[in-house]
């Protein structure tokens, strides 16, 4: 992202040093373990005039900014109380281009990226929804993501949604409702011996059911039913053809 702003060398002893807003516009406290291994990088190797850290101004008083990126270099100058290297983001830059700016991390996690969009107002409702979903269940988010878009399998394909381009209607709420409703009622059929928590968060066992609730031919209740019944293999089991084969062998008991 270009500015026209002069890059400004900011000393230990400049007002500004530590006034900087960290974790504001969606983007994410580092951690300490982040910050220290930089600051580790930036003893042995002080490159920080080449990479400064980008601000824009608070505009409720003078020398009042908010890092837009940078963060972990912030915070390990100050660690080692060393100067930094700033520059102001133009007043033109709009929400979208910061969007794009502060999504382009290549260490984020997709509960990162959600949490970001559900803290920009035009995606919030969207995402925070989603976001509730996902810590009220217990679904990976690539299932989730494959629910949401009436997949079958899970795709790995997360580019729209760290876009920011998650779709929402009545028919996905109703559908990823139906289907988050039947994972649920699994930890509740089995009990020779009960689903253990590792087991249901299990990326592949949740793959095998996915699959299983979208072949037409596969009979939910009578799955579940011969589930709270029989005795299952599920917690001993790695794969995903392995955990779809059991679900198939239950079904037909």
């Amino acid at each position: 992202m270009r500015t026209d702003s002069a890059i400004k060398l900011v000393n230990t002893n400049d007002p500004v040093y530590n006034k900087l807003t960290v974790g504001e516009d969606g983007n994410r406290v580092p951690t300490d373990r982040s910050v220290l291994r930089l600051a580790t990088s930036i003893s042995n190797c002080n490159l920080l005039k080449y990479r400064p850290i980008l601000v824009k101004n608070k505009g409720k008083k003078k020398q009042s900014y908010t890092i837009v990126d940078g963060q972990t270099r912030y915070l390990a100058c100050q660690h080692l109380g060393v100067p930094f290297y700033m520059q102001e983001l133009d007043k033109d830059i709009t929400e979208g281009m910061l969007s794009i700016l502060n999504t382009n991390q290549n260490n984020w996690t997709l509960t990162n990226f959600g949490d970001y969009w559900a803290s920009q107002p035009r995606k919030k409702k969207i995402y925070t929804r989603y976001m509730e979903y996902y810590r009220d269940n217990d679904v990976t988010h690539g299932i989730l993501l494959s629910i949401w878009r009436e997949q079958h399998r899970r795709t790995g394909n997360n580019q729209d949604f760290k876009e920011g381009k998650l779709q929402w209607n009545s028919q996905i709420q109703n559908h990823v409702e139906d289907m988050l409703h039947k994972f649920k009622r699994l930890k509740y059929a089995t009990f020779n011996p009960p689903l253990t928590s590792s087991t249901v968060k299990k990326q592949t066992f949740q793959s095998a059911m996915l699959t299983a609730l979208h072949t037409k031919e596969f009979d939910y209740n009578k799955f579940l039913k011969n589930l709270y019944d029989n005795k299952h293999l599920f917690n001993k089991l790695g794969k995903t053809t392995a955990f779809l084969e059991e679900i198939y062998r239950i079904e037909n008991l």
